[in-house]
């Protein structure tokens, strides 16, 4: 389950930095309009998958 949420987050950060914007709820970030907003939802994006998938590492192991 981690590892599904860690290439979601991923996936969702990497078509944000090819697009420069993206929709969650009501609320869209674009990066010409708003560019400190969009960085800090990406930065936050971001250290979400990483924090995914150091679970999946922990769970499966590989890091202790």
């Amino acid at each position: 389950m981690s590892l599904l949420l860690a290439l979601l987050f991923l996936a969702l950060f990497i078509s944000a930095i090819i697009r420069g914007r993206f929709s969650y709820g009501k609320a869209d970030y674009d990066f010409h309009e708003h560019p400190v907003q969009f960085v800090i939802v990406l930065v936050f994006i971001l250290g979400v998958s990483t924090l995914c998938f150091y679970r999946f590492f922990v769970e499966m192991e590989i890091i202790r």
